[in-house]
């Protein structure tokens, strides 16, 4: 009875045993399924990354940028248009053109047709690199702008890897709504994807457009006002002619 007893309970332990290690097993494939969604997000951005990095046509991509913003604000100045009590538009040309434009000139941007609010942003965008290129030379001007960008992929991608890992933590919740936590992962995670890329053109095309590059002017050293002390015997406990403030013989008159 007790041997019955005691294969009895070694079946279940091992029953048991199977069901947690099938239950792990379900876990890690879940969990690669979820990793699968941010490896393929984190190919996409670093293969961006490697092509920045050996273009050499770097303006390409902040000419490119620039078109897309600028149609973006086109539509929200329509709805400005249509409801200009609604500050959307407003909010949105000081976050991207900020000191850039000057109030006045911010306020014709408000009211003027879209061909000619295209026109100015371009030319102020082409103004400020010309500037640059002034002060730096092309080859230096071109690799700040390779520079910026790719500063702000990485910042950007590293804000969005920590929004996928809180998303990932609490998307389990989702199952107690009857709905596919890794469907509802990969929908939100794409949807974060989109907002990243977005943000990746809106950040680079407000640095470079408010973006100024200032001399800075060469400043002598300042000459110290040594006394002429010429024929004037130092004692060796007077403060030192060098305007150290230390004693004479501490300082020019050390031994």
């Amino acid at each position: 009875m007790e041997k019955v007893l005691i294969t009895l309970g070694y079946k279940a332990l091992e029953r048991a045993q199977q069901k947690v290690e099938a239950r792990n097993f379900d876990i890690r494939k879940q969990l690669l399924k979820f990793d699968n969604v941010l490896n393929d997000q984190r190919h996409v951005i670093f293969s961006q990354r490697n092509e920045v990095i050996k273009s050499k046509k770097i303006y390409n991509y902040s000419n490119d940028f620039l078109l897309e913003i600028i149609e973006k604000l086109k539509d929200s100045k329509n709805k400005y248009l249509i409801n200009p009590k609604n500050n959307t538009f407003s909010n949105q040309l000081k976050s991207i053109l900020g000191k850039s434009f000057d109030e006045k000139e911010m306020e014709n941007l408000l009211q003027i047709e879209e061909k000619k609010f295209e026109e100015i942003i371009k030319e102020k965008f082409q103004q400020k690199r010309q500037e640059r290129i002034k002060y730096l030379d092309e080859n230096r001007a071109q690799e700040i702008e390779k520079r910026i960008f790719l500063q702000t992929i990485d910042l950007n991608w590293k804000s969005h890897i920590q929004y996928l890992e809180q998303l990932r933590q609490v998307i389990g919740l989702r199952s107690y709504g009857q709905r596919d936590p890794l469907i509802e992962y990969k929908k939100e995670a794409f949807d974060l994807f989109e907002s990243l890329l977005n943000k990746l053109k809106t950040d680079l095309i407000t640095t470079l457009i408010n973006l100024t590059i200032v001399e800075k002017p060469i400043q002598k050293p300042k000459e110290k006002n040594i006394p002429n002390l010429a024929g004037k015997k130092m004692g060796r406990n007077e403060p030192c002619f060098c305007g150290s403030g230390k004693k004479y013989k501490y300082c020019c008159g050390a031994l």
